[in-house]
């Protein structure tokens, strides 16, 4: 049985700079996407879009020149195929820290030993 649900997603260009950078800074672009419930959440607390992608951006240490609003398109998501993926990864993630701390113990400890 599949259970699907469309999701409305959003794109937002966002031109920064980053003022560690020494000058002339390069203006970088990067495409930010939200979804409609996250849309929802902010207007329900009485925030915009930009003003929270641009308090993202400036918790990273960056000062945004320009945000505009791009193209919406509404997606359909399999969720049981989601969930399956979801598993997956988080196999893959405990297998690696897994091998990782074997790894570890095996090998001795870190580098500070030798």
């Amino acid at each position: 049985m599949k259970f699907e649900k469309t999701i409305t997603l959003t794109a937002y260009e966002v031109e920064y700079i980053d003022q560690r950078q020494e000058k002339p800074r390069t203006i970088r672009r990067e495409t930010v996407v939200l979804d409609g419930d996250r849309l929802a959440a902010l207007e329900r607390l009485g925030m915009r879009p930009a003003g929270y992608i641009m308090q993202q951006f400036e918790r990273e240490g960056y000062t945004v020149a320009n945000i505009r609003r791009g193209e919406s398109i509404n997606a359909r998501v399999d969720l049981s195929a989601l969930w399956g993926e979801t598993q997956r990864e988080i196999q893959a993630e405990h297998f690696t820290a897994l091998a990782a701390r074997l790894n570890e113990k095996l090998g001795g400890g870190s580098d500070a030993d030798a």
